[in-house]
C-alpha cells in the first residue's frame, strides 16, 4: 500500500467538482430564548474545513499526491476561507473561478454540548453564467496539462448541470499525451451518471447505486445486478458500490464481481467516508495500483475516516494503522 502512495508523490491529480465549506459553530445552550421557545447558544468556538469536492482534494493532498483544484467559489468570506485553506494545505488553486452572482456553498452546523442542534445550508440553484462556464473550461484545459489523473467529485451543486463535469471527462479522454492516457475517477450523483461515460473508476454508495439503477439493493444478488448494469451503462472500466458495514463491491469490464469485506473499527461518524474512499483509490491508481488494489486501499481509508467525528482528511499513517489491525 505505501509503495503506491510513494509512487504517487510526484503525480498531479486534478480535482474538479462542487466545492463547499463546512462550518461548525460550537457553544453552550443553558437557557431558552424569551423571543421564542428555542435554545440560546452562547458561542465558544468556530471552525471550518473544505467540504464536497474540496474535501476530496484535501484527502488526496494528505495522502501525498499533488493537487490542482478546479471549481467555483463566491465573492464572500466563505469563498476566501475555502481558497485559503486549500492553498495552505498545498493545493494549486489557480483553477478556482470566483462567481460574484452566487454564494460559496456553505454548510453550517450549530453544536451545543456535543449535540448538533441544526444545520444551515447556504447555496444557490441558479445556473452558472456562460462567462463562468467558459472560464471553468479554460482553467480545466490548463490544469490537465501534465496531470496523471482527473478526479471528478459531483455533489449536484451546479457543476454537472452546467455541463462542466461532462466536458472535463471529455477533455481528459481526448488529451494529446505522448505516453499514458489521462485516467478519470469519479463520484457521481445518480442522475448525473451520463457525465461520467467511459471513466476508469467510479464509486457510488449503496443508496446512490439504488437510485441510479432503480433497484432495491437488499441482497448481494441485487447489488451485483445493479453494479454490473451501472458499469455497462456508464461504459466504465471499473465501478465500485460502497456498502458501509458490508464493505465494497467491485465491478470490472474484464473480470468477475468481487466483494471486499469491511474493516471492523469503532465508528464515530460516517460523514466524508465516501470522499476518503474516492481520494485514496485515486491516489493508489496514480501510484500504479490496479482497480482491485485501489478498491482495497479505498476501503481501508474509509474505515480510517469513520473513526473521526465530522469530515476529516485521513493521513497515510491512519490508513496504515487500520491496515495493520486487519
Amino acid at each position: 500500500m505505501q509503495r503506491f502512495f510513494d509512487a504517487a508523490s510526484d503525480k498531479t491529480v486534478v480535482v474538479v467538482g462542487d466545492l463547499m465549506l463546512d462550518e461548525w459553530i460550537f457553544g453552550s445552550a443553558n437557557r431558552i430564548s424569551p423571543e421564542a421557545p428555542v435554545p440560546v447558544l452562547r458561542l465558544t468556538e468556530r471552525k471550518t474545513a473544505p467540504g464536497g469536492a474540496a474535501n476530496v482534494a484535501m484527502n488526496i493532498l494528505r495522502l501525498g499526491a499533488r493537487v490542482r483544484v478546479v471549481g467555483v467559489v463566491g465573492s464572500d468570506e466563505a469563498g476566501r476561507d475555502l481558497s485559503r485553506e486549500l492553498e495552505e494545505a498545498g493545493a494549486d488553486v489557480s483553477g478556482l473561478v470566483c462567481d460574484g452572482a452566487r454564494p460559496t456553498t456553505l454548510k453550517t452546523r450549530i453544536v451545543a454540548q456535543r449535540q448538533q442542534m441544526v444545520r444551515v445550508d447556504r447555496e444557490s440553484d441558479e445556473t452558472f453564467s456562460q462567462t463562468v462556464r467558459d472560464e471553468l473550461n479554460a482553467r480545466l484545459q490548463s490544469a490537465l496539462r501534465d496531470a496523471a489523473i482527473l478526479c471528478v467529485s459531483d455533489y449536484d451543486k451546479g457543476m454537472a448541470a452546467c455541463g462542466v463535469l461532462a466536458q472535463a471527462v471529455k477533455m481528459a479522454q481526448s488529451s494529446d499525451r505522448s505516453s499514458t492516457r489521462l485516467r478519470v475517477t469519479g463520484g457521481p450523483k445518480p442522475h448525473n451518471m451520463n457525465c461520467f461515460v467511459q471513466s476508469d473508476f467510479l464509486s457510488l454508495n449503496q443508496k446512490e447505486a439504488s437510485e441510479a439503477s432503480g433497484l432495491k439493493l437488499d441482497s448481494d444478488e441485487a447489488v451485483e445486478a445493479a453494479g454490473e448494469a451501472l458499469r455497462q451503462s456508464s461504459q466504465s472500466r471499473a465501478l465500485v458500490i460502497t456498502r458501509g458495514g458490508r464493505g465494497v463491491s467491485l465491478f470490472r469490464a474484464d473480470a468477475k464481481t468481487l466483494h471486499i469485506a469491511a474493516h471492523e473499527v469503532e465508528v464515530f461518524d460516517v460523514a466524508g467516508a465516501g470522499d476518503s474512499f474516492l481520494a485514496a483509490a485515486t491516489v493508489a491508481l496514480a501510484g500504479g495500483a490496479d482497480a482491485l488494489r485501489a478498491s482495497e486501499i479505498g476501503n481501508i481509508a474509509a474505515a480510517a475516516s469513520v473513526r473521526h467525528v465530522g469530515v476529516v482528511a485521513v493521513t497515510p499513517e491512519e490508513v496504515r494503522r487500520v491496515a495493520q489491525e486487519i
